[in-house]
C-alpha cells in the first residue's frame, strides 16, 4: 500500500466512525425521547391520581366543616330562642333612654 491508499483508508475509517457516531447519537436521542414520553405519561397518571385523591379529601373536609358549622349555628340559634324575651322591660328601658335624649 502506498501513502495515498493509507490516507484514503484512514479517511474511509474516519467517515465510517463519523457515521457510527451520528447513528449512535440518533439512537440515543430516540431512546431519550421515548423514555421521556414514558416517564411523562407515568408522571401525569400519578399526578392525576394524587390530585384526584387530594381533591376528594378536600371536598370531604369542606363538607364536614360545613356540617359542623351548620350544627354549631343551629345550636346557637336554639340557645338564643330559648332565652325568654321580656318585651315589657325592653319597652320601659327604651322609654327611659329616649326620655333622656330629648
Amino acid at each position: 500500500m502506498d501513502e495515498q491508499d493509507v490516507l484514503r483508508h484512514l479517511l474511509e475509517v474516519e467517515a465510517s466512525a463519523a457515521a457510527l457516531v451520528r447513528d449512535a447519537q440518533a439512537e440515543a436521542d430516540r431512546r431519550l425521547t421515548e423514555n421521556e414520553k414514558i416517564c411523562r405519561t407515568a408522571y401525569e397518571e400519578r399526578y392525576g391520581q394524587e390530585a384526584a385523591a387530594l381533591n376528594a379529601r378536600f371536598e370531604e373536609q369542606v363538607a364536614r366543616s360545613r356540617a359542623d358549622y351548620d350544627a354549631q349555628l343551629d345550636t346557637y340559634r336554639q340557645r338564643l330562642n330559648a332565652i325568654p324575651v321580656d318585651t315589657g322591660s325592653f319597652c320601659r328601658l327604651l322609654d327611659r333612654f329616649l326620655g333622656e335624649v330629648q
